[in-house]
């Protein structure tokens, strides 16, 4: 067996979905699987929400989840997987992927996360299932990572991948776009901290409206009274905005971010990040729009605003770079070979100790 062949068994959420309120077109889970192909290895799917919500009443994923289990078991016993990769699966209790490896001794078993560690559900998930994994890759900093999970078995960040068949504006073309900022938010009331002070995103955005010039175009989803957005009304936000506000819960989790920062840049926006988060080690100051305080993200949107051009060279080097060094396939290259154990140490930048 050579790594260019391997039978993976991805279980997790891909580009379509029965749960309403989700921008699927983007799932991390279908990009790495698209990865995974395209570095040769024989990938099937396990849709496992949808799998339990097929066999609950009523469509309950609670009520489906015993059967979920068993159908897991039984395409693990076909398929004979080389590799099982459990994206989130918080739904398999560890003592179900206890059961699966009793069965397949030699197969590798990987759980990938990239949900805020912050989150005290998230990191008791986490931890439980590191215990019967070899390796687990989540989208916060290594230093987090090691302090929560120890150094016995392999650690790694995980990068918020690009797919450039899947993100596939090119925002940075137009000169001139419907709107200037781009802010999708899932629960407005859910404080964030921003430069050191805990923000209402109503209020933030307020705020920010007033501090920009009065001609600026925002284009929201989730807050300021504009609905959710998903499927391909969330595409057409994020295709015709200039510039996107990524704006994590907390800062002091270093390179932690939502997905939707691959979202955007991927898109062709010109992305605006705290600095504090740490993406500065990996792209440069006319990559991405760094801020420190909130009267400097104001004034670097600013500017940008007012020269449509240097906003355009920005957005495209920070597409470029970004496309460059995370994107889907070198991301599930060092995954798997971080995991076997084949991984040099400098071969990717962000394989360090943070």
């Amino acid at each position: 067996m050579t790594l260019s062949s391997l039978k993976i068994l991805h279980v997790g959420d891909f580009f379509t979905s029965l749960k309403e309120r989700s921008p699927g077109l983007f799932s991390v889970g279908g990009k790495l699987s698209n990865g995974f192909i395209r570095n040769g290895h024989y990938v099937l799917n396990f849709s496992y929400r949808d799998v339990a919500r097929h066999y609950g009443f009523f469509n309950s994923r609670l009520l489906g989840r015993k059967a979920m289990w068993h159908a897991l078991k039984k395409t693990v016993a076909s398929f004979r997987p080389d590799v099982l990769i459990l994206g989130h699966g918080y739904m398999i209790p560890p003592e179900i992927i206890s059961e699966i490896r009793q069965v397949l001794p030699d197969m590798k078993a990987i759980q990938w996360n990239i949900d805020a560690l912050f989150v005290e559900q998230n990191r008791l998930d986490v931890v439980a299932r590191h215990e019967v994994v070899d390796a687990s890759f989540v989208s916060t900093g290594e230093r987090h990572l090691y302090g929560l999970l120890g150094d016995t078995k392999i650690v790694g960040f995980l990068p918020n991948p690009v797919d450039l068949s899947v993100e596939r504006g090119r925002n940075f073309e137009s000169k001139h776009l419907p709107y200037d900022v781009f802010y999708s938010c899932g629960n407005p009331d859910r404080l964030r901290e921003i430069c050191g002070r805990y923000w209402q995103m109503d209020e933030f955005c307020v705020m920010l409206e007033g501090r920009l010039p009065a001609e600026t175009r925002f284009a929201y989803a989730g807050v300021r009274q504009q609905p959710y957005r998903s499927g391909y009304h969330y595409v057409e936000l994020l295709e015709n905005s200039a510039i996107g506000l990524n704006i994590s819960r907390r800062s002091d989790y270093a390179l932690y971010s939502s997905d939707r920062l691959a979202h955007m840049i991927g898109n062709g926006q010109l992305v605006a990040i705290e600095r504090a988060i740490g993406y500065d080690r990996f792209f440069s100051e006319d990559e991405m729009i760094f801020f420190s305080s909130v009267e400097e993200l104001c004034d670097r949107i600013r500017y940008y605003i007012r020269n449509p051009e240097e906003l355009q060279k920005s957005a495209y080097k920070g597409w470029e770079h970004y496309s460059r060094l995370f994107n889907e396939v070198s991301v599930s290259d060092y995954m798997l070979r971080k995991t076997f154990g084949i991984l040099k140490t400098d071969e990717y930048p962000w394989n360090f100790f943070y």
